[in-house]
């Protein structure tokens, strides 16, 4: 049996590292994209033998890392021209590459285009410059604005933009300022995110010896209040979490994995799921790279779900999205007055909304509260 699927591939490197991030990613190697080429159309060959070409025919594609566009033009053209020959892209309805300002330029939009891409996802974070010198970003606010204009103009009409916060150094007046610029450019998608403070990181050294304080609880639930509020006054879905869209244009790929739909990930670091089982990519880069021109499959902790597993994951995805849970799906495995209590202490709460028979859906609070609904729930039904 072949089944449609989300691809995604991941590309590790950056041209400069930030300290806020614990994705798998390594500084740009000048030797690095003929091995990178390579690598991935290897992993591929290897994972069709394995899984007897289950993996045939994706609907979305997603190149992410690190910074996709940190390859020069040359190396981002061929690495394309294998994607296109590697695939059957005839029912590809979204194919997505992430970008950053500082590695765009016009050749390298002509070359995203040529090869194929619809959608790019530009890494802006913020636009205040003392947040990017916080965040270790490389490029200013005016070099992020002038790459939303060239991939305008290129021909690029499905852009998204990532901001941040909670982030050290922020106001709240720079974080709206930069929404309500947004609103006024028209981007038709936006990705906005609280900062985690991951353990490994420089940023976390930074915030465990005092030298960098990031903003309470309560300061990063108002700048999500104050995000949701100006997005959906100018008309933009809070369709999940963290993503905002104007009609017509949500994340095809980013959707598969909160409906649990399979997804093939290639890369170091990259992540599997084919409708019974997960797995992931080693991380380590360099043996992921070993693994891999050593003929050996880079996968590690493969566990197939149980149905209670599996149950519990529908109810966390589903809880993270404005459409809500199914009640004669999702809440079937619960008790009756489990859920009605359960309900009736969301509603009260303010995290769940007052929905239509056969729906529970979270509201804007409950959103931001999702793990909390989820881990409830279950708490209640265990």
């Amino acid at each position: 049996m072949t089944v449609e699927y989300g691809l995604y591939i991941h590309l590790p490197y950056c041209r400069s590292l930030c300290p806020y991030c614990d994705f798998v990613k390594s500084p740009l190697h000048p030797a690095a994209p003929e091995r990178l080429r390579a690598a991935p159309a290897r992993e591929w060959e290897l994972v069709r033998a394995a899984d007897a070409a289950v993996w045939s025919r994706p609907r979305t594609i997603y190149v992410g890392g690190g910074t996709p566009t940190a390859l020069d033009a040359g190396a981002l053209a061929k690495f394309l021209q294998w994607i296109a020959g590697a695939w059957d892209l005839s029912r590809v309805r979204e194919f997505t590459v992430e970008a950053n300002p500082e590695g765009l330029s016009p050749e390298k939009l002509q070359v995203l285009l040529e090869g194929g891409v619809n959608r790019l996802s530009l890494g802006v974070q913020s636009l205040e410059p003392q947040v990017l010198r916080a965040l270790g970003r490389i490029h200013t606010a005016e070099a992020a604005l002038t790459a939303v204009a060239l991939a305008r103009r290129a021909g690029f009409r499905n852009l998204s933009v990532d901001l941040m916060y909670g982030v050290p150094a922020e106001t709240a007046e720079g974080f709206r300022s930069a929404l309500e610029r947004f609103v006024a450019l028209g981007i038709p998608h936006l990705s906005a995110y609280p900062l985690q403070v991951e353990e490994g990181t420089p940023l976390h050294a930074k915030v465990e010896r005092g030298s960098v304080t990031v903003p309470g609880e309560e300061e990063v639930l108002a700048r999500y209040e104050d995000l949701v509020s100006t997005l959906s006054r100018a008309g933009y879905r809070h369709y999940e979490v963290s993503n905002f869209a104007l009609p017509g244009v949500h994340s095809r790929h980013n959707e598969g994995y909160w409906m649990r739909r399979p997804y093939l990930g290639l890369g170091p670091g990259a992540h599997s799921f084919d409708g019974g089982a997960r797995w992931g990519n080693d991380e380590n880069i360099e043996r992921w790279f070993h693994r891999v021109e050593s003929g050996e499959l880079p996968r590690a902790d493969v566990r197939a779900l149980s149905r209670r597993e599996a149950e519990e994951e529908g109810v966390f995805l589903s809880l993270r999205r404005s459409r809500g849970l199914r009640v004669s799906r999702h809440l079937k495995p619960f008790a009756p007055e489990h859920v009605a209590a359960w309900n009736a202490w969301g509603v009260a709460g303010g995290a769940l909304a007052r929905a239509p028979r056969g729906r529970v859906r979270p509201t804007d609070r409950g959103l931001f509260l999702a793990h909390d609904l989820a881990a409830e729930l279950l708490a209640r039904g265990a």
